[in-house]
């Protein structure tokens, strides 16, 4: 375990956590421990953006992602196998995170340094502590089926 163990999410409550962050087809929609990549396909299906972008560090969530992709013949999603602490992030506009504390903490310092402001962080159940990271701002947060959602933006240096 790395980030967080593998917990798929249904593809309803994936639609409804990027409906609330107000997902739109400007961004780039970038996931950070992407497991079988669902996130990234309802942002091309149900959203209709133009980029997606997923790291996974496990294997077979990696493998299972890539057939998905092959069989569903998506070509929009840029999928690497590897530490999302080592992701480009910087043209991200819309970045999701479902990791346990200690990685949202990490991955917080990451974006607040190589980040665009107004970016939009969703953080599924750990939130970012904005007393040690002040450069976000906590928009809004909501229950989704059980899951308590943060949406953060990245403040204006």
């Amino acid at each position: 375990m790395f980030g967080a163990p593998y917990v798929p999410l249904s593809r309803k409550s994936i639609y409804k956590i990027l409906l609330f962050g107000d997902l739109s087809p400007n961004d780039v929609l970038l996931d950070l421990g992407c497991g079988d990549g669902r996130v990234l396909m309802s942002g091309l299906s149900n959203f209709n953006i133009s980029e997606t972008i997923g790291y996974e560090i496990a294997p077979w969530p990696y493998l299972k992602t890539l057939l998905l992709i092959k069989y569903n013949r998506i070509k929009k999603i840029k999928l690497f196998l590897n530490n999302c602490l080592k992701a480009d992030i910087s043209q991200a506009t819309f970045i999701y995170l479902y990791l346990f504390p200690e990685l949202v903490d990490k991955i917080a310092y990451k974006i607040a340094k190589e980040g665009i402001p107004e970016t939009i962080i969703i953080c599924v159940s750990f939130p970012i502590d904005i007393n040690k990271h002040t450069e976000f701002q906590l928009s809004k947060s909501t229950k989704i089926d059980n899951l308590i959602i943060y949406l953060y933006r990245l403040k204006n240096p």
